[in-house]
């Protein structure tokens, strides 16, 4: 049997080695050779890689390293919270403190370009570039950390949580994306009013997350995510043109990326927590998140893409081949379509399933995450794996090499969650490994 315990002391020695930044963030993307940032000018004419009009950093580079440092950071955060609580080893609270302090210091130099704001700092400058999924990890991991720190660093808690809630409000959720308009979707939002009034007590963010509650979009949709087969089949179908494999076999091409359950929980997870109104939908919908992800998430531990849908029996199967190379010109890899998998998406969804199994725990949610932590070790944790090595062109061949800071995270995220909640052999007892098949079309 894997020893768990082990690989969860060599990954968190790899996150303490290698990924923390001089400020004491995490970089969210490195080599996984060097196991250090793409080197200054690796991103040259012969690479696809982002080209967005609006995207402001010097170096392709910085974007890998700092793109997701609000995510990576918080989910670091939360992990060695329930590392702590799993063995109550003070070191934890001392790397989690850091985490804190480097949010914070973040957070503080954000104050000159707006109250409230927070950016992604490629090349750890500040930008004005932002996310909802950055500040929504932040959140949570500042919400956690609060429940351990003494008083004022908890008021500091406070006050960052307030101003962040506060500037989306004030924004209206609207803010651009990489220099084009963005009306962000409500259903993220919620959770912000909704911890902000819990840390502060301020009436103003009790009524704007009423407000938010009764709106038919925060109602009906998943956040981060479609809800049903035929959400998402529209929705390819609205992206992208009928493709000539579709005409020819009559199947679909979907490509769902099972992470969306980990963001799309942490949209619902404090609100179930500090039973916040509407308790039946937010549980729904965390099922919805989790039934959704559990179907790209294939024997060998990695999330698997993209896949045949058969409108006919209902079942799945994944395209062994390159269907649609990608036409975005602004970031043509994002849109490829082959035989590729990935560790970042599946440890994600593993954190997901270890969080929804308190509020499913009659599900199969731990044996999910179980089996995911089983299969993945140190080379898959990467964003893509060509699994024939035949699927990514030279131009994307860097998107397989690309050492996912996400996966490790929510890797210890989810081991000492789990861990904490359910004791040492919590893997173990629930049950072997699952096919394929199993994973798929159950």
């Amino acid at each position: 049997m894997i020893n768990l315990e082990e690989r969860a002391r060599q990954f968190e020695t790899t996150v303490e080695t290698r990924l923390v930044d001089g400020d004491g963030l995490l970089l969210s993307g490195v080599h996984i050779v060097t196991m250090q940032p793409f080197p200054s000018g690796f991103f040259d004419a012969t690479k696809d890689y982002y080209r967005y009009p609006g995207a402001r950093f010097d170096d392709f580079t910085d974007f890998l390293s700092y793109e997701n440092v609000g995510m990576v950071t918080g989910a670091y955060l939360c992990a060695q919270l329930w590392r702590y609580r799993a063995t109550k080893d003070p070191a934890a609270i001392e790397k989690a403190y850091r985490c804190f302090v480097a949010l914070k210091h973040l957070f503080d130099r954000c104050q000159s370009i707006a109250e409230g704001f927070f950016c992604k700092c490629y090349g750890r400058k500040i930008t004005d570039q932002l996310s909802s999924d950055q500040y929504l990890y932040a959140l949570c991991g500042l919400d956690a950390f609060s429940h351990f720190a003494p008083p004022p660093v908890r008021q500091a808690c406070a006050e960052i949580i307030g101003k962040m809630a506060a500037f989306w409000i004030r924004k209206d959720y609207t803010y651009p994306y990489f220099g084009h308009p963005l009306k962000w979707p409500l259903e993220r939002f919620p959770v912000f009013a909704w911890l902000a009034y819990q840390h502060t007590g301020q009436q103003s963010f009790l009524t704007e997350f009423n407000r938010l509650c009764a709106l038919p979009d925060v109602r009906v949709n998943l956040p981060f995510a479609v809800q049903d087969w035929a959400g998402i089949l529209k929705t390819e179908k609205e992206r992208e043109a009928v493709w000539d494999y579709e005409k020819r076999t009559g199947l679909r091409v979907l490509w769902v990326v099972p992470e969306v359950a980990e963001s799309g929980l942490l949209s619902l997870e404090a609100l179930l927590e500090y039973n916040a109104p509407h308790r039946d939908l937010w549980r729904q919908k965390a099922w919805s998140l989790y039934d959704l992800g559990r179907r790209w998430i294939g024997a060998d531990g990695l999330a698997l893409a993209p896949h045949a849908y058969d409108p006919r029996t209902g079942r799945l199967t994944e395209i062994r081949q390159v269907i649609h190379p990608g036409d975005r010109p602004e970031w043509k890899f994002d849109n490829h379509r082959g035989w590729l998998r990935s560790g970042m998406w599946s440890a994600m969804f593993a954190r997901a399933a270890v969080g929804i199994a308190a509020y499913h725990p009659a599900s199969d949610a731990l044996k999910v995450a179980g089996h995911i932590l089983l299969n993945l070790d140190h080379h898959k944790l990467r964003w893509f794996v060509d699994v024939d090595g035949q699927q990514l062109p030279l131009d994307m061949a860097w998107t397989g090499q690309v050492f996912s800071t996400d996966a490790v995270t929510h890797w210890l995220w989810a081991y000492w969650e789990g861990r904490a909640k359910y004791g040492a052999d919590w893997v173990e007892r629930h049950g072997p490994a699952l096919s394929d098949v199993a994973l798929r079309n159950e």
